[in-house]
């Protein structure tokens, strides 16, 4: 195994986007970006910590077979805008990885055409009530049950609705820009650690370490008297930082 990346290569590599191969299958399993040592830390954090991760646990499966991981650098020589981007494109063309999420700018992922034609010309919404705008990236995906929709979008985030003026009476699932569904708020939850109904299905609630203090999430139902909303585009309404994933709107 390679224990260290020598300085002169590091120099020469300059940000790169890797692949780790499973030598069993030939089965690229995992896809990041790094620069430095980052293509190693894998499977050193597979052999000196005992977190329970797919991607740790099958470089474990490996070492146990008396294999080594296979390192595949797959583009070097970036700066790390570049490498974002192929990153988010190698993930693409490898459907069944161990990444948790979909990497950087995955609004601009693979996607069926009807998808992108729905996303960019959609129209904008018009939103009379008071309402808190959910964003769900990691989380969304096509074809997704209408519970699962729910719970990906009801709880564990960081902020205070019912400190808003008015708070918000409803809350809307939004992913790649789009409204997805509209719910109409019962009633406030505050949660200080996983509940144990926890939808498990989440990648980002099953994998993610609770990093305190208490999040918020809401119990509610489908609002069918604004289901003309689905569909809509809240580009026009979302601002600041694109990784904040709540925006309200008339509150």
């Amino acid at each position: 195994m390679i224990e260290r990346i020598p300085d002169a290569a590091i120099e020469a590599l300059q940000y790169y986007v890797y692949r780790l191969v499973d030598p069993r299958d030939a089965a690229t399993f995992y896809v990041g970006k790094g620069v430095g040592q980052r293509a190693l830390q894998h499977a050193r954090a597979a052999l000196e910590t005992a977190e329970i991760v797919d991607r740790l646990d099958r470089i474990r499966e490996i070492l146990r077979a008396g294999l080594e991981v296979e390192i595949v650098i797959h583009r070097h020589g970036l700066d790390e805008a570049t490498a974002f981007a192929v990153e988010a494109a190698v993930i693409d063309a490898f459907p069944k990885l161990t990444n948790l999420v979909a990497g950087h700018h995955s609004q601009f992922s693979a996607a069926p055409l009807n998808e992108l034609l729905d996303r960019y010309a959609a129209p904008p919404a018009n939103i009379t009530v008071a309402a808190i705008l959910i964003k769900i990236e990691r989380e969304w995906r096509p074809g997704l049950s209408a519970d699962q929709l729910y719970e990906r979008t009801r709880r564990y985030w960081r902020c205070r609705p019912m400190a808003r003026k008015p708070p918000p009476t409803h809350a809307m699932a939004i992913a790649r820009g789009i409204i997805r569904e509209v719910y109409r708020v019962d009633r406030w939850v505050s949660y200080s650690d996983w509940p144990s109904d926890r939808d498990l299905s989440r990648s980002a609630a099953d994998n993610e370490i609770w990093s305190g203090g208490a999040r918020v999430g809401f119990e509610g139902t489908i609002c069918p008297h604004l289901s003309t909303l689905r569909g809509n585009s809240v580009r026009h309404l979302v601002t600041g930082s694109a990784q904040n994933p709540i925006t309200y709107v008339n509150c």
